[in-house]
């Protein structure tokens, strides 16, 4: 029996099969069964074992703000009220608001290696969403382990904390540390403004304004847990990573975590929203429900289904980017990041072919992203996208390059002239069989080995478990000190540290190696010029 997550006060039950409804259903002896309690955020919660080793304990949905319905909409998140009694943290929450759009994702992902589409469902869906959930290998209030705090991806409209692949239980038990998973609001409801909202109330970015509210909980409740709230390190992928790199530079975040894990992300670097556009944009929204007015409080008398079917029928071409708000973020990412002093540590890096499986040899399509940046920088683009062998693998690296590969460099520049350190990775682990021969090093490919959650329908095999335990290694250990290294062991290629006169980046895949930093050369010459104008993108 793990004696430490026992520390904490615990209740033996009768049969378990008499009381189906209570949370726990390991038995500490044939005829009982075991309860965890911990009080966090002046309230009792009773969690359960995440699997039968009983070596890590989860903390399911976990309110860490009220609930931001009816004239809570659209408003910065407010404080969660206690409730009396012992509080069951057994189930995850709803999901916030959104469609199948994720849901339709891993159906691709899984299509390409032979899943039915079937195993993929949706969760429950609700406005009612600001929740989180926490895995922890010990309860010792003493041990002060390291915190990570996962920010899922969805493009910032989909996507929920407690997705298949993003489950901490396995990466809590192998890497010693503690992981939170937070649910923010999406789309219309998390990245939206209307011209009646002001500064006092938080004019934009309300999934934002989430995140560092779940953070403010978690620094005030990590170590009742056992965790050290003093050593926290956000990890997210794609529109989670890009949020990363916004609370990296927002003024609300600054000294709510140590660390950063950049997975897939970057783009937000010239991928602001302005404040104004998305003022428009809620305008926009409420003239279309053809009601008696456009103002604020008809909409937040709207219900969410009616709001959200409008906002995907009318304007499902939006992008729900971060704000230019004078609030969250008071200037432009990029103007942010090269005119500040950094406070964190960084690990960023992208995948070998992030959008392939969403692009055909399309000439047209390369053309309109090439044109779509400015003059200055279409024959850059272009130029490299002829590098490769198709128009699908030029379109893919080109836009890889401006989404993820130069923002990457540009944050690590930055880090390390700030005295901090940072990492750089590229993940080129292609699975064996059709499924990996046509998607690639693919867009999130990454994320089972991160977490050790590979879902029965992928291939994997020997190479895959081995690069699993090196990632989490990896990740963890930057968790625990800022340095992906091991102390000790030398079993693993060393990883160098972020250096703009010789850069390095560590290749992730069958075999780990050190390689020169892809187009780093390329990054150079566009950098200039996108500090220089960034009005432009």
């Amino acid at each position: 029996m793990n004696t430490s997550l026992l520390s904490k006060r615990f209740i033996c039950f009768l049969r378990w099969g008499l009381f189906m409804s209570l949370p726990f259903t390991i038995a500490c002896h044939a005829s009982e069964t075991i309860s965890l309690e911990v009080t966090a955020g002046n309230e009792i919660l009773i969690g359960q074992y995440a699997d039968p080793t009983r070596k890590v304990a989860a903390f399911k949905g976990i309110p860490y703000a009220a609930s931001p319905v009816n004239q809570r909409r659209w408003q910065a998140p407010e404080k969660h009220q206690p409730r009396p009694g012992k509080q069951l943290a057994t189930d995850f929450a709803d999901a916030c608001f959104q469609d199948n759009y994720n849901t339709q994702w891993y159906q691709k992902v899984g299509k390409a290696f032979g899943a039915s589409p079937d195993i993929f469902t949706d969760p429950n869906f609700s406005e009612d969403c600001l929740y989180l959930n926490v895995w922890t290998p010990s309860l010792h209030q003493d041990k002060k382990l390291p915190v990570m705090v996962w920010i899922h991806g969805g493009s910032n409209k989909a996507g929920w904390s407690y997705e298949a692949n993003y489950i901490g239980a396995q990466l809590a038990q192998q890497g010693q540390v503690i992981v939170v998973s937070i649910a923010y609001r999406l789309g219309v409801f998390g990245f939206f403004s209307h011209p009646e909202l002001t500064q006092s109330t938080a004019p934009a970015n309300f999934g934002l304004l989430d995140q560092i509210e779940a953070l403010n909980w978690i620094n005030k409740n990590i170590a009742q847990f056992g965790g050290d709230s003093s050593n926290i390190t956000l990890f997210g992928e794609s529109a989670g990573a890009a949020n990363i790199g916004n609370l990296i530079l927002s003024p609300l975040a600054d000294g709510l975590f140590q660390r950063a894990i950049s997975q897939s992300g970057g783009f937000q670097l010239w991928n602001n929203a302005d404040l104004k556009s998305q003022q428009t944009f809620g305008h926009d929204l409420a003239t279309s429900l053809d009601m008696t007015d456009s103002s604020l409080s008809t909409l937040k008398n709207t219900s969410a289904k009616v709001l959200f079917n409008k906002a995907k029928q009318d304007f499902s071409e939006y992008y729900y980017g971060a704000a230019v708000d004078g609030h969250v973020l008071p200037d432009e990412a990029l103007n942010l990041l090269f005119k500040q002093k950094l406070k964190v540590d960084l690990l960023i890096g992208s995948n070998q072919d992030e959008w392939l499986m969403y692009l055909d040899n399309s000439p047209e399509k390369l053309a309109q992203m090439i044109n779509s940046y400015p003059k200055e920088i279409q024959g850059i683009l272009k130029k490299r996208a002829q590098q490769e062998p198709s128009i699908a693998r030029g379109h893919d690296q080109a836009s890889t390059l401006m989404d993820m590969v130069c923002p990457g460099y540009a944050y690590a520049q930055q880090i390390a002239k700030s005295a901090k350190r940072a990492y750089i990775y590229r993940f080129k682990r292609v699975r064996t069989g059709t499924g990996g021969e046509k998607l690639q090093a693919y867009h999130g490919a990454e994320i089972p080995y991160v977490f050790n959650t590979h879902d029965d329908w992928l291939t994997t095999n020997e190479y895959d478990a081995i690069l699993t335990t090196a990632m989490i290694r990896y990740w963890t250990n930057f968790a625990k000190n800022g340095d992906p290294n091991d102390e000790k062991s030398t079993d693993l290629p060393i990883w160098p540290q972020f250096d703009e006169n010789d850069p390095k980046v560590l290749a992730l895949s069958e075999q780990i190696s050190v390689i020169a930093a892809p187009d780093f050369s390329i990054c150079q010459k566009i950098l200039p010029f996108l500090k220089q104008n960034s009005k432009k993108l």
